[in-house]
């Protein structure tokens, strides 16, 4: 038989185990709020499986490897492991990102997707993972880079048909007290005031500060809960 360093030479009892285990779980209960809505995070999936993996001589379990010294990488491995001694397994390289948060975000959507995928579990209604591509606290990096434009796109812009007063004035009630998007925005468009965004971008550009302002919102909001 194929030997594989995901799983056991033999797998047929852990295999027949979980098979059993799976008809048994309960439905995933929407805990944690995203921009899209409510989503089962990791602890919702685990308190769905815990009593029926427990039933079947199954358990379940991630831990942290960390590869070369200093650099920063890591392996996050998962396994569901059978009281046979057979198990089955996944593996994530997960980097650090620029802050502690974004970095256990980071470890958090790595161990809810590998969870959902040994477990043999869909995504719940709403999840940023499978529906969004993205975690929330993602979200606004990506939508930062969606408003970019390759350079040959950027030079058909019409640079001097720029925003007018009004919407110049929108623009910074929207970003009042948003410093850090402001400069993002300046930075996207490569202009060193708002007033000079060119007038063709102003929708999409108000739309994606929009959006950002409600993912940073809604993170506030849920630190405060």
């Amino acid at each position: 038989m194929e030997t594989s360093s995901y799983r056991s030479l033999e797998i047929d009892k852990i295999m027949g185990s979980l098979a059993k285990a799976q008809g048994t779980y309960k439905a995933l209960v929407s805990n944690e709020s995203a921009p899209g809505g409510k989503f089962a995070n990791l602890k919702a999936i685990l308190d769905a499986v815990r009593e029926s993996l427990s039933a079947n001589g199954l358990a379940f379990y991630q831990f942290i490897e960390l590869l070369d010294e200093g650099s920063g990488a890591a392996l996050l491995k998962t396994m569901i492991g059978h009281e046979s001694g057979q198990y089955i397994s996944s593996c994530a390289r997960v980097v650090t990102g620029k802050t502690d948060r974004k970095t256990g975000n980071c470890y958090e959507i790595h161990k809810r997707f590998h969870a959902l995928m040994l477990l043999g579990i869909a995504p719940s209604e709403n999840d940023p993972l499978a529906f969004d591509d993205n975690g929330i606290e993602q979200d606004e990096d990506v939508l930062i880079e969606t408003i970019r434009k390759p350079k040959s796109a950027r030079i058909e812009m019409d640079r001097d048909d720029t925003v007018n007063n009004e919407q110049y004035t929108e623009l910074m009630i929207e970003l009042d007290d948003y410093p850090d998007i402001a400069r993002n925005v300046m930075d996207v468009y490569g202009i060193s005031t708002l007033a000079d965004l060119p007038k063709e971008e102003y929708h999409k550009a108000r739309a994606k500060i929009m959006k950002i302002k409600r993912t940073q919102d809604d993170y506030q909001t849920r630190k405060k809960q």
